[in-house]
């Protein structure tokens, strides 16, 4: 696993598992701004390291570009939000039958989403014509993080 801060975020990337060094990474106190967008996996022994570290660096993480590996420990694992986490974006893997395009969209807090409530919402169109995009995700399983985030 590897941390740089840029723009006042810090990049994350790589795996998290029982292995990985989580130093301090000179992290201020307060809120902490975390893009996960590189994470390649995550795995519970991760999740554990993770929630040991926030909370013994007391600080009150907010993510961003989460991919779909961080979502499943997500609703997996409660206390992963815990400490006033806050999601501010997250990734949905999504496909196209007929044409077999792979794509990532990301949902934002507060536009394609909102913290507390379910998620309603479809996904764009496919660009080429008489194609689909749908989730490669189950809806229900997927989302249910966010309806227990305040």
């Amino acid at each position: 696993m590897d941390v740089q801060l840029k723009d006042g975020i810090y990049l994350v990337s790589g795996d998290i598992t029982e292995t990985c060094n989580l130093g301090d990474f000179g992290l201020p106190s307060g809120v902490v701004k975390f893009d996960l967008g590189s994470i390649r996996t995550i795995n519970s022994c991760g999740v554990r390291e993770w929630i040991l570290w926030i909370t013994k660096l007391k600080i009150t993480p907010v993510y961003y570009n989460c991919p779909q590996s961080v979502v499943m420990q997500f609703n997996m694992v409660k206390e992963f939000l815990s400490n006033n986490a806050k999601v501010e974006s997250f990734q949905i893997p999504a496909y196209c039958e007929n044409c077999g395009e792979q794509k990532v969209f990301l949902m934002n807090s507060g536009k394609e989403f909102t913290l507390g409530k379910k998620l309603e919402y479809e996904l764009p169109k496919c660009d080429k014509e008489g194609c689909s995009i749908e989730s490669d995700v189950d809806f229900e399983s997927y989302f249910y993080f966010i309806e227990n985030l305040k």
